[in-house]
This record gives structure tokens, sequence and C-alpha cells, in this order.
């Protein structure tokens, strides 16, 4: 069992998804361009420099590296991939992971990652950031299907196979993002997966 965080952990949590909520909110309301890091700290009642300790930059709030279906890593993929039983075939093994991994991604926030996504449809420099983000995402599911497999992760098949769902997960993220997340994403993922034919190593 996870330990549960400490007081200070949690605090420091807290202050980073209302950072984020305010944010996104102002993001939404006003426009990404015009609204500034003193307007966000302002709504959140918290300073410029403790923005700066959370976020780098005015992107990063929108796409932190280390949360959610845009980030660079998923948490938890890992065991999505390497607990699923050896003797299951490779493409099953990436469809069930790639729901897994939308479900992990949605089920605990589903608006503000709604939110992210309408930003990056909307705003060019944001939908830039997300872009820049697949190419560690793709060397990271490559790495989980290549332990998986037992497959070179840097072989040919591996990284095509990676960035194939890579680039169904964006899509289908973004196409749901872009319909205001009404299509049904289990949907929309089965029909990509379909449409491309079995995935395999």
């Amino acid at each position: 069992m996870t330990p549960r965080p400490g007081l200070r952990e949690r605090k420091k949590l807290r202050t980073r998804r209302l950072l984020q909520q305010e944010a996104l909110r102002l993001f939404l309301e006003q426009g990404y361009d015009t609204t500034t890091v003193e307007q966000i700290c302002a709504a959140a009642d918290i300073s410029p420099s403790t923005f700066f300790r959370y976020f780098p930059t005015k992107e990063d709030v929108v796409f932190p590296d280390d949360r959610g279906p845009c980030a660079g890593e998923h948490p938890g993929t890992g065991d999505a991939i390497s607990g699923r039983g050896p003797v299951e075939p490779v493409p099953d093994v990436v469809r069930a992971t790639l729901f897994g991994l939308l479900e992990q991604g949605l089920t605990e926030d589903r608006d503000t990652t709604l939110a992210r996504l309408k930003l990056a449809a909307r705003v060019q420099p944001l939908r830039a950031r997300m872009r820049q983000q697949q190419e560690s995402r793709v060397t990271h599911t490559a790495a989980l299907l290549a332990e998986r497999a037992g497959r070179d992760r840097n072989g040919y098949e591996v990284r095509v196979t990676a960035a194939v769902l890579v680039a169904v997960l964006t899509e289908t993220l973004m196409f749901w993002a872009e319909h205001d997340g009404e299509p049904d994403l289990t949907a929309l993922v089965t029909r990509a997966l379909d449409h491309l034919g079995g995935l395999n190593l």
C-alpha cells in the first residue's frame, strides 16, 4: 500500500492544483495570451515567486510534465503493461494498456483535462508544446512495450508501434476536446485501433 503523503506534500499538491484551476479558468474566460501570471496568482492568492516554484513558465501550468494524459510520461504505465499475463498476445496488451491509460488520465479530473485540451486546440503555442512532448512519450512507451515483449526498445517495429499508440492517444483526446467531451473515448480508441488493424511488435 502506498503511504499517504505528509502534511507538507498535501499542501504543495493543493497549491499546485489551485494554481492550475485558476489558470485554466482565466485562460478560458479571457484568453491565454491576455492572461498574465500575476492575474493567476491574484486569483489564487499566491505570490508570483510561489507560482514559479511550481511552474517555470505559463505554458507549464497547462501541460505540466508529470501528470495527465498529455504529460511526458504516464504514472502506472509500467504496471499496466508488465503486470499483464505473459501469454497474452501483444496486440491485446497494447489495446488494454491504451484503454487503461485513457481511463487513468481522465477519471480523476475529467474537467481539468478537457479544459487543457480545449486550450491546446485554440492556442497554437500550447498545441506545439503538446506535440513536442510526444517524443519523450514515444521513447517511454517503446521502453515499456519492449520490456513486456522482450524486445529491443530501439527496434524499428517497437518504435513504430509506440509512435502509433502515442498518435492514437493524442488525436483521440484532441478530437474529444474539440467536440466538447461528448464522444465516448473508449469507442473512439476502438475505432482508431480497428481502423489501423492489429498492432504488433
